[in-house]
């Protein structure tokens, strides 16, 4: 039987945890990709749902409130963006 995984979150700043000043700018880039690619996703998000209560009250939303839904959305979503 394997161990339990644990996560320990930490926060600080890049250089308080003595992050490589060669790798700042892509980290920085990375970052920004992710923060636009995660608003967006919401955003479209918020657009289906809107669009499908509009179209049809009785939508089922709590049956696409779930994490695979929105992570299946995110990954598209960021394999559109690095075509």
């Amino acid at each position: 039987m394997e161990p339990a995984l644990k996560m320990i979150a930490v926060k600080s700043s890049i250089t308080g945890i003595g992050w490589k000043p060669q790798y700042l700018l892509p980290l920085k880039t990375l970052v920004s990709i992710v923060h636009i690619l995660v608003t967006h996703t919401f955003a479209f998000i918020k657009y289906i749902f809107i669009q499908e209560l509009e179209n049809n009250p009785a939508f089922a939303l709590e049956d696409f409130a779930n994490v695979d839904f929105y992570s299946g959305l995110f990954v598209a979503s960021s394999e559109l963006q690095a075509k």
